[in-house]
């Protein structure tokens, strides 16, 4: 959060108030299929969003590479949160935004620890 600019950390604290708001009336209306499912596709943007300004748009990597990393963080998520609803259908339903929130934001920082970790950013630290 030190390198984010002042309308970035807004948006960030904005969007963590909005997906905690999300969670909460994703508990109180568990019972309508239909509105968990919208509030999962609420909470599933609003985390990318927050993630993307947060955590990728600091990483020093080119467009495509950038692409690349969301992409994949994207689909980890989805990944995650459907291995999640397929073995404990309930307990997802019941806490689906929160439990698509923490896996957004784990698979952000997952990525991001794979661009760290890249040997090729080794190699270019080296040279320089």
């Amino acid at each position: 959060m030190k390198k984010l600019t002042a309308q970035q950390k807004t948006l960030v604290i904005i969007g963590i108030i909005l997906m905690i708001a999300v969670t909460i009336f994703g508990i109180i209306w568990n019972n309508q299929l239909a509105t968990v499912i919208i509030l999962g596709v609420v909470q599933f943007v609003l985390i990318q969003a927050v993630c993307y300004v947060g955590i990728y748009s600091q990483m020093k990597v080119g467009t495509s590479r950038g692409t690349k990393l969301f992409s994949w963080g994207i689909l980890t998520t989805i990944l995650f949160a459907a291995i999640i609803a397929i073995f404990a259908p309930d307990n997802f339903r019941s806490y689906s935004g929160a439990i698509i929130a923490l896996l957004g934001y784990g698979s952000a920082l997952i990525m991001r620890e794979v661009e760290n970790t890249n040997p090729a950013n080794k190699k270019q630290k080296r040279e320089e």
